[in-house]
């Protein structure tokens, strides 16, 4: 019948767009070990007029031609712990997302990674004190040299009085000292302060860099005294 086969036509094509445009976007693995990996990704750009109910996910092998389903039940969050992989063999993932008209397409595949517990980081290097005044440090820094495998985003800076023992965060968010450079404000003169710095990337913390020597905060007439 024309009209039944036009209206079918008509459904047929409404769900491949749906299909179409529902694409999760930014696969990426956040943290690895050697048997699992966390996989995250964001929301498709449009749900194609039908709200997304879940998500599905799939891993594939280097060496491999298959995609596996790596989730036996729908997953409704936006990172997934995909569990049960063989140590040393290298990984890479995908994710569709699900709505009313069924499976979308995948996203883009995630880079290959090698299940592996991670390497630790390194420590930024020693502070060196590059200005000082009656109430501020200016302080330079290197990266770590190991980044432990995920890109470096920021750094906390911390200070402390000397003589003392505890350490204060200087900047509430790594992402507001994104290069290695940094100026403490706030400190009180004719004190000693010690400083150090501690690298953040997405899904690690490094251990704190070794503290600077003793620093008066003091200046007149333009002097730094160190």
């Amino acid at each position: 019948h024309p009209g039944l086969e036009s209206s079918f036509l008509e459904r047929s094509m409404c769900s491949a767009s749906v299909l179409r445009t529902a694409l999760p976007l930014n696969c990426r693995i956040n943290k690895t070990n050697k048997d699992c990996m966390f996989v995250a990704w964001d929301k498709p750009e449009n749900d194609g007029g039908s709200p997304i109910t879940g998500y599905y996910i799939e891993r594939k092998e280097r060496n491999s031609l298959l995609w596996v389903k790596a989730n036996d039940t729908v997953v409704r969050t936006t990172e997934y712990p995909c569990a049960g992989l063989i140590e040393g063999l290298e990984y890479t993932f995908r994710v569709s997302a699900i709505n009313r008209a069924g499976q979308g397409k995948p996203s883009k595949k995630t880079d290959f990674v090698t299940a592996r517990t991670p390497v630790g980081m390194f420590a930024a290097s020693k502070p060196e004190i590059l200005d000082v005044t009656k109430n501020s440090v200016t302080l330079v820094w290197a990266r770590p040299k190991n980044d432990g495998g995920s890109k470096i985003i920021g750094y906390y800076v911390e200070a402390m009085r000397v003589p003392g023992d505890t350490w204060i965060r200087c900047n509430t968010s790594s992402q507001n000292v994104p290069r290695e450079e940094y100026t403490v404000t706030g400190l009180e003169r004719d004190l000693q302060y010690q400083f150090r710095v501690i690298a953040k990337t997405a899904v690690n913390m490094s251990k704190p860099s070794e503290p600077t020597d003793p620093v008066l905060v003091c200046a007149e007439n333009g002097e730094v005294l160190l």
